[in-house]
């Protein structure tokens, strides 16, 4: 096995190979191929050779996330892709340590990925983001009155004034954005009958917009990007959304940090019940479908402020599983070791433990879930993800508790 840089001109058709093999796009959409070149284009890319040819790719690319209102710069694991030919072989897990490994070396405190099942990324260090809810409802039950402005219809030739808005949007806590516009390019031109629709500013702006999949006369509906910059502007898509009722039954989308769909329906219960069964379901179910994995725990904690908690000084122990798949000659080798944290208006993480403090035992994946708020630290305990006695777990419930982190961006 040869890990190495991407190389367009040899290795493209491989690749596109490798995607058609899994049914990631298809061999008969010329769409589907233009886009992935586009996205290859502005990615940092690694592919594993098996006998001289290229059977697995990785790619990443710049983004940020908030932790509360301090924004730090974060590596996107944008695709992992194996051949069906290299499975089992371990390229996928070298392939991603390796650049997980040049992203932190690079300056990326953090990096996150989207997981196609509970488990395989947990060896490189990621633990779970938290649920994020997903609501199936009929649009006509909608119990919103907002006036509606006459949308705009949008294309994937608009991809740069959404890739604009999805960057100026109204952000929160665990909220992303993902730098390279093309990406965003990529993901609209690998959606399946598409539906875009939004607003402009008198400046031709487009400020907030709702984009995604249609592909029956009915629906359902199937909302995969969704902006907007204040409160106004949300209830104007939810508006807009309540408009397409006369036709769609069925609506899906991801609730944002600041709804929370069933307030906003018409005896929800109702309707739940009635379709249960049906193509046209209505429900909210949860999953968590992202990960995420701290490189730089002493950035992380530099960069995190907890204003009006209670200060907290506490050993703690990394336990990092990403270094067995790792070159012993790289410079990063994860952020295993002991630290002494210290948590209140300024936190920090410096090297060693202090006498007289408690002490808190994590993997990365539990220490990086505590940090983001996307777990308490009793449910991280009784998961395994960290050990300490209880006067503690209790007090790191009480001085990191945190809004729900919501990425807000599919990746």
């Amino acid at each position: 096995m040869i890990i190495r840089p991407y190389q367009a001109e040899k290795d493209f058709a491989n690749v596109r190979r490798i995607w058609e093999e899994i049914a990631w796009i298809d061999s008969d959409e010329h769409d589907h191929a233009r886009a992935l070149e586009s996205f290859l284009g502005l990615s940092s890319n690694l592919v594993a050779e098996l006998n001289g040819e290229a059977e697995c790719l990785v790619s990443a690319c710049e983004g940020s996330i908030c932790h509360l209102e301090h924004t730090l710069p974060m590596q996107i694991i944008a695709a992992v892709t194996t051949s069906l030919v290299a499975r089992k072989h371990k390229l996928a897990s070298r392939t991603t340590a390796q650049a997980i490994a040049e992203g932190a070396e690079a300056g990326m405190p953090i990096s996150v990925l989207g997981m196609f099942e509970q488990g395989y990324y947990t060896r490189l260090g990621f633990g779970n983001g938290p649920y994020e809810k997903t609501a199936r409802f009929n649009p006509a039950l909608l119990n919103i009155d907002a006036a509606l402005p006459v949308p705009v219809r949008l294309n994937e030739k608009d991809f740069k004034d959404m890739h604009h808005a999805m960057m100026n949007r109204w952000r929160s806590h665990g909220s992303v954005q993902v730098m390279p516009a093309g990406h965003l390019h990529a993901e609209l031109l690998w959606t399946e009958k598409p539906v875009g629709l939004g607003f402009r500013n008198d400046d031709g702006e487009l400020t907030h917009f709702i984009w995604g999949s249609n592909k029956d006369e009915n629906g359902p509906f199937k909302i995969s990007t969704m902006a907007y910059q204040n409160r106004q502007q949300l209830l104007e898509l939810l508006a807009l959304i309540k408009s397409l009722g006369n036709q769609l039954y069925v609506v899906q989308l991801t609730e944002t940090q600041h709804i929370q769909i069933q307030d906003l329906l018409l005896e929800p219960f109702r309707s739940f019940n009635k379709t249960q069964g049906s193509k046209f379901q209505e429900e909210i179910k949860a999953e968590a479908w992202w990960q995420l994995r701290i490189n730089d725990l002493k950035r992380c904690l530099a960069s995190t402020r907890l204003p009006g908690r209670n200060e907290l000084s506490f050993n703690l122990t990394v336990e990092e599983p990403i270094t067995r798949f790792l070159d012993k000659k790289r410079s990063w080798q994860g952020i295993g070791g002991d630290y002494t944290i210290r948590l209140g208006e300024e936190c920090e993480a410096t090297d060693g433990h202090s006498a007289g403090l408690p002490l808190l035992k994590a993997s990365t994946n539990g220490i990086s879930r505590l940090w983001l708020g996307a777990a308490s630290a009793n449910r991280l305990a009784t998961g395994g993800e960290i050990d300490g006695e209880q006067s503690l777990l209790d007090a790191l419930d009480q001085t990191l508790s945190l809004p729900h982190p919501h990425p807000g961006w599919e990746f």
